[in-house]
């Protein structure tokens, strides 16, 4: 037997035994040290304690031996504080306090200092074999045992293994390769000790980290057990004709099990993307540049989204506000009840193009100031104000000018708004003082771009060269915008909206001229019955009604007919004249939702029958007080009879008089002649009723004469 060694006692043997007849791990937890008794002795299997102890600690470390299985290698470090005694035997304890294993120690003195002048720390380790050595537990308590050196660099070196962030390797694979032997990857000749990434393996499970040999590789320490290689490792390589200086990164998620799972690495050299052509995957942002800009910086779609002319944002102001170059492709909604005051930023805040976007939604009045020396091309200072539903459209220019680009604004604006886009729709019932928009009476004249009024055929002040409706009815108004200047600046293109009465189309034409003094080509570009009107109400029987006026109406457009004349009743030799049309009275009427309107509907004259006798004229229509329209009087025996006249209107005519009699070639008899309005014609006997409101009844022998139409109420709003 060796001078020095470590026996497995009787009690510790019969404890193993019955460890593994139960199944249970051995669990070994203290060693002891003691002096001998005094002297070196030789301890035997027998023994169940030391024969004299002197100090008793925690094992600090129970590890089996790298080359021999069976053996454990127990370690302890006695502390400087401690001592006074040699030490010339040891005992290793089970958690249930069975001296398990007892040792033949050197002769040596363990100083303390506090009597032997000098003091240090003494380490112990024993090594002993067991039977079934992977059964051996060791039971410590982390807050006792004192680290060793050994220990600490093992347990630092496991635990940086452990970490994501891996040593370089010198190379990385680029294709499936044999994992033997010093060989070429990616350019590089790697040899014996080099580290390897191994990411392009056919199986997957084969990936990881390698460490080169001449005989088969084997996984790098650090990346060789499962709880070392984790989702996220990163590693970097060092050389490579393609991947040198790049870092990779295992995505593969989950629980690893190494050998098993296949592992895949994401080049994130550029955090997840390289530098030249990346492929970027999932939602990547990038700062928004300003429209402004012309260079290389990524456009974001909200760059992209202004740059196709749209808002950037909607904002909302309800109070005094000083606009800053924020506000510069917003849309901003102004709603105040109050009147306040909007101020633009500095034109030159902004960029050129840049545009601001002002709505009034509110009763307040909003008024658009400037900075500065800022302007506005064309408009004079103060004259930008909104009022309820106008808008406007700013850019700016450069350096201090705006531009108004279009909008509805009451007040006067620019040379092209012209001071009236409100006014010019009075004619739909949104504004007023229509008169004040310059008219055009020859469309061969210089007219620069701008609003405008004119006439059709009819008119006094009818237009010459305008488009060609042929209404004769009083005239009608027409709305012109002309616009100019595109590719000479005597080109011309006009946009004509006429506007007939309410039984009649709107009419839309398109004209342009190229020289100067020339008159327009026009062309008809679209018709809307009634427009812009929502509804009707058309009352063409005779009598009188009450009309509500409905919800959120406070425009109507009225046309009133007064009820035709009856024809006269005549004999052969001096025939019968017609009845008159009644008259008729158009007219647009401020009007409030819910407020009732008296409607009279005149009757048309009734027949007779009685020989050479004069016809009955018609009843008077009304709309209110707004405006009314006569009955046509009735016809004579030998001539015709005068039509009805309207009253109150913006339009007032006549559909017509009654036509005399028509006396035949030998001047020695005659028939009845036509009711006014012309849709009854002459005829010995008629006894058809007339279909069109307001026509006059012709003149008859023989039977009785024709009666004359009702007259009729048309509302349209």
């Amino acid at each position: 037997m060796a001078d020095y060694y470590t026996l497995l006692t009787d009690a510790g043997i019969a404890y193993e035994t019955a460890c593994k007849a139960a199944g249970t791990p051995i669990k070994l937890s203290q060693i002891s040290v003691g002096d001998g008794g005094g002297a070196v002795y030789n301890p035997a299997a027998t023994a169940t304690a030391l024969k004299r102890e002197v100090w008793r600690g925690p094992l600090n470390a129970l590890f089996q031996d790298e080359k021999n299985p069976s053996w454990l290698l127990a370690e302890v470090t006695i502390p400087p504080e401690v001592g006074g005694w040699y030490v010339r035997e040891a005992g290793i304890w089970t958690d249930t306090g069975i001296l398990y294993a007892i040792v033949k120690y050197p002769e040596s003195f363990k100083p303390v200092l506090a009597t032997s002048g000098s003091g240090k720390e003494f380490y112990i380790r024993s090594i002993f074999e067991t039977s079934n050595a992977e059964s051996v537990t060791l039971l410590i308590d982390d807050t006792v045992v004192k680290a060793t050196r050994a220990w600490v660099q093992s347990y630092v070196a496991d635990e940086l293994a452990k970490l994501d962030r891996k040593q370089s390797v010198r190379v990385a694979t680029t294709i499936n390769v044999v994992l033997s032997g010093a060989q070429m990857i990616d350019g590089v000749a790697a040899v014996a000790g080099d580290r390897v990434l191994v990411k392009a393996q056919t199986l997957a499970k084969d990936n990881g980290l390698y460490v080169v040999a001449n005989g088969t590789w084997a996984r790098a320490k650090d990346a060789d057990v499962s709880a070392e290689v984790t989702s996220g490792l990163i590693v970097s390589v060092e050389e490579g004709t393609t991947l040198a200086n790049t870092i990779w990164q295992l995505i593969t998620d989950g629980v690893i099990v190494l050998g098993t799972t296949a592992l895949t690495f994401q080049n994130v050299t550029q955090g997840f993307a390289p530098l030249n052509s990346p492929a970027l995957l999932g939602t990547p942002t990038a700062p928004t540049a300003p429209v402004s800009n012309n260079n290389q910086q990524l456009a974001t779609t909200a760059f992209v989204q202004r740059a196709l002319g749209n808002h950037s944002s909607v904002g909302g102001l309800d109070a005094s506000t000083v606009l800053t170059a924020d506000a510069f492709g917003q849309s901003l909604i102004i709603n105040s009840a109050n009147p306040v005051n909007i101020t633009l930023p500095k034109a030159s805040s902004g960029f050129n193009g840049g545009t601001i976007t002002l709505l009034n939604v509110s009763t307040g009045t909003a008024t658009i100031v400037l900075q500065g020396t800022d302007y506005v091309a064309g408009i004079a200072a103060n004259q930008l104000v909104l009022r309820t539903m106008d808008s406007i459209t700013l850019s700016t220019g450069a350096g201090i000018t705006w531009y108004a680009e279009n909008g509805l604004v009451s007040g006067a604006l620019s040379t092209a708004f012209n001071g009236g886009v409100r006014t010019v729709l009075d004619k739909f019932g949104l504004g007023s003082d229509a008169a004040k928009i310059p008219l055009i009476t020859d469309f061969s004249a210089d007219i620069k771009p701008g609003l405008y009024r004119a006439f059709t055929l009819g008119h006094p002040e009818a237009s010459i060269g305008g488009p060609p409706e042929t209404s004769v009815i009083g005239g009608t108004s027409m709305t012109v915008l002309v616009g100019g200047g595109y590719l000479t600046s005597s080109y011309k293109t006009f946009l004509a909206i006429i506007n007939l009465n309410a039984n009649s189309p709107t009419r839309a034409y398109i004209g342009h001229k190229v020289t100067a003094g020339e008159q327009p080509i026009w062309n008809e570009i679209a018709q809307s019955v009634h427009l812009p009107y929502r509804a009707k109400v058309y009352y063409k029987a005779a009598g009188v009604y009450q009309w509500t006026v409905p919800a959120n109406v406070w425009k109507v457009f009225a046309e009133v007919r007064g009820g035709g004349g009856s024809g006269a009743f005549g004999a052969l030799d001096t025939g019968a004249g017609g009845g008159g049309a009644g008259g008729v009275s158009n007219r647009l009427v401020s009007v409030t939702p819910g407020s009732t309107i008296t409607v009279t509907v005149g009757a048309g004259g009734a027949y007779v029958t009685a020989a050479n006798t004069l016809g009955n004229p018609g009843g008077s229509s009304s709309f209110g007080t707004h405006c009314s329209a006569t009955g046509g009087a009735g016809g004579l025996v030998i001539g015709g009879a005068g039509a009805g006249y309207g009253s109150g209107g913006d339009f007032n005519g006549t559909l017509g008089a009654g036509n005399p009699p028509v006396r035949n070639a030998a001047s020695n008899g005659a028939i009845g002649g036509a009711g006014g309005g012309g849709e009854s014609i002459f005829a010995a006997v008629d006894t058809t009723t007339l279909t069109q409101p307001g026509m006059g009844g012709g003149g008859r022998i023989g039977t009785r004469s024709q009666a004359g139409a009702d007259g009729s109420v048309f509302i349209t709003y």
